[in-house]
């Protein structure tokens, strides 16, 4: 059943790709292909890296982009829109003919995705070469100039609809303040850094109701009693730091996903830049349509629904952070049971529940199962760049789930946030695709 619906989608998006009013106009085959495509997402994962935004951020630069991509479909073929995603600012383009879709994707992409990081020179390189890999490829001149203005367009109405998603009023909003009550959050060493995007669950979401829609129940009751919950969970963290394995320390880094660690060594401090968590599950999107060979249209759908997926997850996750404003373990450990104790992994700097990986690793399974099936085999490569060796996995599912224990592993998470948070993902994840895939 799985495999039958991964193939209708491909065959409704070819048909879409190739059914469009003026067909005499549109390139029916692009230059441009779906490597490409995948090319142009890595590129702008190496500026994330680079700029190293933190993960909710991050997650807004790769949805908005790759967003900007695929609405270059609904502007060609309006009556052929596959995500229900309402821009009123699309409906009024228009555009000299012919154009070829394909460059105009990529196009958009780049506009949109350049405006939201700091690092364009190497974007701006990048597309100049694409420029003439279009050429090569027997572009005509007038085409590729059509082509670079309508995916212009779209990107203008994408940057300014993503200008009232409240993002830039929140960079004004007031600094978080500190709780003083016993079991909440505190900034953790060794850089006690203030709260991350304290405001984020005010950010416009894509398809959720409220930030609040899935919030999980409340944690477990801060008590340290040793007879309590709450002192059972605590010394659960404790005990799989302190007897970690071959097995446990290995899944803990391999899911790290923190985008700026620093370094601390004597008197010098340095930087640790990685790929944030939503970064890998695009990751092992893009490994999953690789292998499957998925064409262009198809590719720049796929990476909608998961980009869309995850940015709504943090968002879901940051009201559940921020209105528990949760204590992180090490806090306890250090101040109670063992002040010499460290997680595997940096602590990042926001309250605890529920864990983020978590609810982003369900969000994405959730969405790529739908487009691959249930029992998926994939090999991860995604940290081979950071020195560490792949992980194959056999669905979607298995991979979410180490990802979200590895957080025990590492010391950074209770048991809860991750049980709740794997629920809250997986609800985030059917509701995206419950509201954007077009019931046509």
């Amino acid at each position: 059943m799985a495999q039958l619906l991964k193939v209708s989608v491909i065959l409704v998006l070819l048909y879409s790709i190739q059914s469009c009013n003026n067909n005499n106009y549109i390139q029916k085959k692009s230059v441009v292909e779906a490597e490409d495509f995948h090319n142009w997402n890595s590129y702008l994962e190496d500026a994330i890296v680079i700029d190293f935004f933190s993960p909710p951020v991050a997650a807004r630069i790769y949805a908005y982009a790759n967003l900007a991509a695929f609405e270059v479909i609904r502007v060609t073929e309006p009556n052929n829109s596959l995500l229900n995603i309402n821009i009123p600012s699309l409906d009024s383009i228009t555009y000299e003919k012919p154009v070829d879709i394909g460059i105009s994707m990529i196009v958009a992409f780049y506009l949109t995705g350049s405006e939201l990081v700091y690092t364009d020179k190497s974007l701006s390189e990048k597309i100049n070469l694409f420029r003439d890999q279009c050429i090569e490829r027997g572009i005509d001149k007038e085409t590729l100039i059509n082509s670079e203005k309508l995916g212009s367009q779209v990107a203008d109405s994408i940057l300014m609809w993503a200008a009232k998603d409240r993002y830039n009023e929140m960079r004004s909003y007031p600094d978080y303040q500190l709780l003083q009550t016993p079991g909440s959050w505190k900034p953790t060493l060794p850089d006690y850094s203030d709260a991350m995007e304290p405001h984020w669950s005010k950010l416009r979401s894509f398809t959720l109701d409220s930030a609040s829609q899935f919030r999980p129940p409340p944690p477990t009751k801060y008590n340290m009693e040793k007879n309590s919950l709450f002192y059972n969970e605590l010394m659960e963290v404790y005990k799989a730091v302190k007897n970690n394995t071959s097995e446990t320390e290995p899944i803990a880094k391999f899911w790290d996903c923190n985008p700026l660690v620093r370094k601390h060594q004597g008197h010098v401090t340095f930087a640790e830049k990685k790929l944030t968590p939503g970064g890998h599950w695009i990751n092992i999107a893009r490994i999953a349509m690789k292998k499957d060979s998925f064409d262009l249209s198809t590719s720049v759908q796929a990476y909608a629904l998961v980009t869309i997926g995850i940015f709504d997850a943090f968002i879901s996750c940051w009201d559940a952070k921020y209105s528990t404003n949760y204590i992180r373990p090490v806090t306890v450990i250090q101040e109670y049971i063992d002040p010499s104790w460290s997680p595997i992994i940096y602590t990042p700097n926001f309250p605890e529940y529920t864990s983020g990986h978590s609810v982003v690793s369900g969000s994405a399974a959730t969405i790529l199962t739908h487009l691959f099936g249930d029992n998926y085999n994939f090999t991860d490569s995604t940290e081979v760049p950071y020195g560490m060796p792949p992980r194959k996995f056999n669905s979607f599912y298995e991979a979410s789930d180490e990802a979200a224990i590895s957080r025990l592993y590492g010391g950074i998470h209770f048991l809860p946030a991750i049980e709740n948070g794997k629920i809250q993902g997986k609800k985030v994840g059917k509701h995206v695709l419950n509201t954007l895939i077009s019931k046509k």
